[in-house]
């Protein structure tokens, strides 16, 4: 057996694929000589016969080399390119032509990162992810103490920085599967730490509000998934237990404070007509801007230069767009995002590798509810806050942020179909067996 399977994976060129083929062989083997032993053949005529039914070595391994190989999905490549060019052209009218330069060298850094990414295998933050999570803790704490600025007692850099988070917690998600119950309270544990990290670099609630949300839901999408073994009832039961908390704080400190600053901007939100000239004057302006909006054909930028365009809009570029350009331009480019997001969808939909299916979900999450929170914030359907739009928000901290969101997204690709499935262990089944036959 030993002999044919090393035949075989010898026909295949990528060395990755090689291990989780050669376990899947030996599995398949084994059990088929099992039934030929009970029928009452010896063990080795059994395990001859198992092997010669399977065929020609050279023959199957060419065909395994040629499932079982990188692949490249250049259509999220080119949507990424396509949206990296849309997004200057929706920057000019806010920060006028002199921002293409800018923003040309920071989408070649981007697509450099997205190329760096995507050839390092995505496998290392299984291995490494607590490694990877020390290692980010410090470079955020350098980068907000030495290197980024800050603004009104902000560094806007760590409002994005910080869902770097998200895809580490993937890597350490995966490293505590099949440990049972206490697994899941660890996950917790990580959840509330990477909390009080973000918080400490980035005040920037809306941030961590989305990190929250996302891990919260890869936990249990994990425990769904039956990651952490059994019972799988209590342990939904827990996490999701958690996830209500940051709500129902929410909703006792709003009852408790009802003329506190937060709670006047929500009701600012839901009846702007009545606080439009205190609260509710930003949603005055969003909705005359979008009243002159037509559906094909574009607007007036003299309209716009009455409000403080630079200060107001550099978070609602799809406002801007959508107006100078109409509404039919600005469905295109809504398409465009939900393209990228539907081939985002469909790489953790396509996943059998269980780190695959938690790397590639961390990152659909954070472009997805990013995406949405920044369109509907733009629109006026979300009370104003903070936002990061992939492709739409000026920043080299957004850009590289989404561009290794985007490079990861490639990689578990690129290694689908080559790196198998995990064999599904018990969470009570030792590392180690000692086989004796008399």
């Amino acid at each position: 057996m030993e002999e044919f399977i090393k035949t075989l994976t010898e026909q295949m060129r990528c060395v990755k694929a090689r291990a989780g083929v050669a376990r899947e062989l030996a599995d398949h083997i084994t059990d088929q000589a099992e039934t030929y032993e009970r029928e009452g053949m010896k063990h080795d005529e059994a395990v001859e016969k198992a092997v010669h039914e399977m065929g020609d070595p050279v023959e199957i391994g060419v065909s395994m080399d040629r499932i079982h190989r990188p692949q490249a999905d250049w259509k999220m490549i080119l949507l990424t390119f396509v949206l990296s060019v849309a997004g200057i052209f929706c920057m000019i009218p806010i920060y006028g032509p002199e921002i293409v330069p800018r923003q040309l060298l920071t989408m070649l850094a981007a697509f450099a990162v997205i190329m760096a990414v995507y050839f390092i295998d995505y496998s290392i933050l299984g291995r490494m992810g607590v490694i990877a999570y020390c290692v980010l803790t410090v470079f955020l704490w350098i980068g907000k103490n030495f290197y980024f600025p800050m603004i009104n007692g902000r560094v806007p850099a760590m409002a994005v920085l910080v869902y770097l988070y998200v895809p580490v917690f993937a890597g350490i998600l995966y490293q505590l599967r099949m440990r049972g119950d206490w697994a899941v309270l660890m996950a917790i544990a990580v959840i509330g730490l990477t909390m009080f990290l973000a918080l400490s670099f980035s005040s920037i609630m809306t941030s961590i509000f989305n990190m929250y949300l996302i891990m919260i839901v890869m936990t249990g999408a994990a425990v769904a998934k039956g990651m952490f073994g059994r019972h799988k009832k209590r342990q939904m039961a827990l996490v999701t237990v958690v996830g209500l908390l940051p709500f129902v704080y929410v909703l006792i400190a709003a009852c408790l404070n009802v003329n506190s600053f937060r709670v006047q901007r929500i009701l600012a939100f839901l009846n702007w007509s009545q606080y439009q000239h205190e609260e509710g004057y930003l949603y005055k302006v969003i909705h005359d801007i979008l009243n002159q909006t037509k559906f094909v054909g574009g607007g007036s930028l003299e309209f716009l230069k009455q409000y403080p365009i630079e200060t107001m809009f550099s978070e609602m570029t799809p406002l801007v767009f959508v107006y100078l350009y109409g509404f039919l331009v600005g469905f295109l480019l809504i398409g465009l995002l939900l393209l990228l997001l539907l081939r985002a969808l469909m790489i953790v939909y396509a996943q059998k590798n269980q780190l695959g299916f938690l790397v590639s979900m961390s990152c659909f999450l954070v472009i997805f509810l990013n995406c949405v929170e920044g369109f509907m914030v733009s629109f006026a359907m979300l009370p104003l806050t903070t936002t990061t739009l992939p492709f739409l928000t000026r920043g080299v901290s957004t850009a590289l942020v989404y561009a290794v969101l985007i490079g990861l997204l490639l990689s578990v690709h690129r290694y689908e179909k080559v790196l198998t499935a995990e064999r599904k262990l018990s969470q009570y089944e030792p590392k180690w067996r000692l086989r004796v036959r008399l």
